[in-house]
């Protein structure tokens, strides 16, 4: 039977330890597998290297993950316990969320304290726990500051739109640290933790720009929210990178070569769509509402106010000599208190 010498076994090893399989007694046993089994391969008269794909091709990369996931859930009963939480939470949060957002647009009762347990929910229970989940599943130190800032810049949007929609004080604050969590912290350790992993050119490049595109994409929606200048040129300049130039790129790069449409990319689209049109359509409203709706429905109230006014002093010129005069006149000037926020 051929055997393994010590380079293939380290090989293999570091194919472990390269998924992100923490606990050591788990490490070994799958290492131990797969050195079973491509030594099952190599007796069919396959030279190591094609024995080695064959066995990772039908045991697939993702399936070493969902191990060690279903060996935590077995052995550590906090674990178990933050995943469902997180599962719950999860759920519980979304679907209060989608009813909140029924129960707005129909104008029905309760809507305001249904968003408000949603957003709390997914904020204040769904976010800690699915960080816990993710740090007991990796161990990892150096995705930690990547999690906790995707998590935290999470929180604050969920609570940054909760105050928004319900109009209450502080929501442009917190939406603005959202922003600078997601753009200073996220973005840069997400996209700096793939550099890392990548040695191609292209791939790189390809990094910088999403990175380039998600910053100014991120920047131009809060710039929008909050009516400060230049939102237009960030959102703009975000889209068009990310959608013209990143994601056409990233496509025939992955999936050139592929005869089957994958579920990864339907999701790419799908969550491409997800974020493209509701922020389009946020921008489009308050473009309408600020720029167009707001401002001619304020210049065509001063118009008309102007014009009424202009109407009234003729009517006071012409009853100079009436005895109502007075009344007219103090009529007159209260209308034009009242309308002198205009």
């Amino acid at each position: 039977m051929p055997e393994l010498n010590s380079q293939n076994v380290n090989l293999i090893r570091n194919e472990i330890k390269e998924q992100g399989i923490v606990f050591s007694h788990l490490a070994d046993e799958l290492v131990d597998h797969l050195c079973c089994d491509v030594e099952n391969e190599m007796m069919k008269g396959l030279p190591f290297e094609e024995a080695y794909q064959t066995v990772l091709q039908k045991i697939g990369l993702k399936r070493f993950q969902e191990i060690q996931q279903e060996t935590l859930y077995a052995v550590d009963s906090k674990y178990r316990i933050m995943k469902n939480i997180m599962k719950i939470s999860g759920i519980a949060g979304t679907i209060m969320l989608g009813f909140a957002s029924l129960f707005k647009i129909m104008h029905w009762p309760l809507a305001g304290l249904i968003m408000t347990l949603g957003s709390l929910t997914l904020a204040f229970v769904f976010m800690p726990s699915a960080l816990g989940v993710l740090w007991k599943e990796t161990h990892s130190r150096k995705k930690i500051f990547m999690f906790v800032s995707a998590f935290l810049a999470a929180m604050l949007f969920i609570m940054g739109i909760l105050f928004k929609v319900q109009h209450w004080p502080g929501a442009g604050i917190v939406l603005t640290l959202a922003s600078i969590s997601g753009i200073c912290l996220f973005i840069p350790s997400f996209f700096l933790n793939r550099l890392k992993n990548t040695n191609s050119r292209p791939e790189k490049l390809l990094l910088i720009l999403a990175s380039s595109g998600s910053i100014l994409f991120v920047a131009g929606l809060l710039f929008k929210i909050q009516h400060w200048p230049m939102a237009s040129i960030f959102f703009m300049l975000g889209l068009t990178i990310l959608f013209a130039v990143v994601f056409p790129w990233y496509t025939v790069r992955t999936y050139k070569n592929e005869t089957t449409v994958k579920a990864e990319f339907i999701y790419i689209v799908a969550g491409s769509i997800a974020i493209l049109l509701p922020s389009a359509l946020v921008n489009l409203n308050l473009q309408r509402n600020y720029e167009q709706g707001y401002f001619i429905s304020l210049n065509q109230q001063k118009a008309l106010y102007d014009a009424i006014s202009e109407k009234n002093r003729y009517l006071l010129d012409q009853y100079r000599n009436s005895s109502v005069l007075e009344t007219m006149e103090q009529l007159h000037a209260n209308r034009q208190c009242n309308g002198c926020h205009l």
